[in-house]
């Protein structure tokens, strides 16, 4: 038992680089902060409601919004276009589907595509959703070795430099991407909680 795993075997504060021995060595700094971004996210995620999960931070932010009988989300206008504050829907999607894919695109099927994923306006599916692709994400990093993080294409999703790229830096990006956007989510529930 580690010093920081309970008698039960759960964590009892962050995952540290040395719980991942198994893993190969370059992997194991990503796999813990992954862990400990995703566990530090769920816990400020818990108890958020609908209101909240679409609210716009600023007009004309990006979020999800009722199209009929389901839901459709803002369009930014691809990578480099001009930058938006962004609903806790919005970025939550973002982060759901980027797992969704490169999971697919790693160790699945490769053939999920971007408009095959539907965006929850509501937070409880929402939430589902993005733990869906997390998880979706760190399963397929579980079951990768050195070979695999040092193959060009290994991550072969079609929407950006995967094909051209080792695993190794997708993974590092998915990473980045997962504490980026989970301090937006963050930020975000923190001005709903003071909002005038």
């Amino acid at each position: 038992m580690g010093d920081h795993e309970t008698e039960d075997g759960t964590q009892d504060g962050p995952r540290l680089v040395r719980d991942y021995a198994d893993r190969p060595e370059r992997l194991r700094p990503l796999l813990a902060l992954w862990d400990t971004s995703v566990d530090e996210l769920f816990d400020r995620l818990d108890g958020v409601d609908d209101r909240e999960w679409t609210w716009e931070p600023a007009a004309g932010a990006f979020t999800v919004r009722r199209d009929g009988a389901g839901w459709r989300r803002d369009e930014p206008g691809g990578f480099g276009g001009p930058p938006s504050v962004r609903a806790l829907a919005w970025t939550a999607g973002h982060l759901a589907e980027m797992g969704l894919l490169r999971a697919d695109w790693t160790t699945g099927s490769h053939s999920v595509q971007p408009d095959d994923l539907v965006w929850p306006g509501a937070a409880r599916e929402g939430v589902a959703f993005l733990r869906q692709g997390l998880d979706a994400w760190r399963a397929t990093l579980a079951q990768v070795d050195d070979t695999d993080l040092d193959t060009v294409g290994r991550s072969a999703f079609p929407h950006g430099l995967d094909p051209h790229l080792p695993l190794v830096d997708i993974a590092w990006w998915n990473t980045r991407e997962l504490v980026h956007h989970a301090a937006d989510l963050m930020t975000v529930r923190d001005l709903y909680a003071v909002r005038g």
